[in-house]
């Protein structure tokens, strides 16, 4: 078989490991968006500095995520742990 009947690989099937797993995971300066150079920091700023709370809204304030989309899932899971953690708790009221 050679180089041009061999099948692309669809979009599920890539494999997108992270080259910088291990104990620098979550480093302000690791590169979450590989095809834009897009980092961790970054993203993490846009979500507590602009208030970014979908994939998309990462996607147009940053562009992290328009390349391959290959990131989008690890930009999801930012969303949801920062948000989470900064997120004000419900405020306790009673009506009497």
């Amino acid at each position: 078989m050679d180089a041009m009947s061999t099948p692309l690989p669809t979009a599920d099937a890539r494999v997108c490991a992270d080259p910088c797993a291990g104990p620098c995971a979550g480093c302000p300066d690791r590169i979450v968006c590989r095809c834009l150079k897009i980092t961790e920091e970054v993203i993490v700023g846009a979500i507590h500095g602009l208030g970014l709370r979908t994939v998309h809204e990462i996607r147009s304030a940053t562009q992290a995520g328009t390349g391959c989309r290959c990131c989008q899932m690890e930009i999801r899971e930012l969303i949801e742990v920062h948000v989470q953690a900064f997120s004000p708790s419900p405020s306790m009221c009673s009506a009497r």
